[in-house]
């Protein structure tokens, strides 16, 4: 059987546009898309370890370290010593977190309109299904709440 060549080129430019055009939109807000997606994690599976956020978007402890450190300094969350480990530290969102999330959604649906007023609604929620089946055969997926050793 004969593979389908795909142009990958489109795929990642087409990402990259799209991630500039939030970054613009995100900018009054202070903060950038991937904090955004931080505190969007936050806000579903609720308060967890910086270990486990770091494990859900498969990045280092120190890159996530970096990127919530930020979120801290602009009261978007709280990081406190976790009493069950002391070795680490959960992170919560904070009420200012919460009000900075729903800018950060209002951002998400006019990307999200975007890419359907560009794309039909069929072809935009097939992009949506295509992309999820990426993301999850890349290793990537929904954040998951921490399970606890009781």
């Amino acid at each position: 059987m004969k593979q389908a060549l795909i142009s990958i080129h489109p795929v990642l430019h087409s990402a990259t546009l799209l991630e500039k055009r939030i970054e613009v939109l995100l900018r009054p807000t202070g903060i950038r898309h991937r904090q955004a997606l931080i505190l969007d994690a936050l806000a579903q599976i609720g308060p967890t370890s910086q270990r486990h956020l770091a494990k859900q978007f498969d990045i280092s402890a120190g890159s996530m370290s970096s990127m919530t450190e930020r979120l801290v300094a602009l009261g978007f969350i709280t990081q406190n010593t976790n009493p069950e480990n002391r070795r680490s530290d959960i992170l919560d969102l904070t009420p200012d977190g919460r009000d900075v999330l729903e800018k950060v959604w209002i951002v998400w649906q006019e990307a999200t309109f975007l890419i359907t007023s560009t794309l039909g609604d069929d072809q935009a929620e097939t992009l949506t299904v295509l992309s999820t089946k990426l993301r999850n055969a890349l290793g990537g997926a929904q954040p998951e709440k921490e399970q606890r050793r009781t």
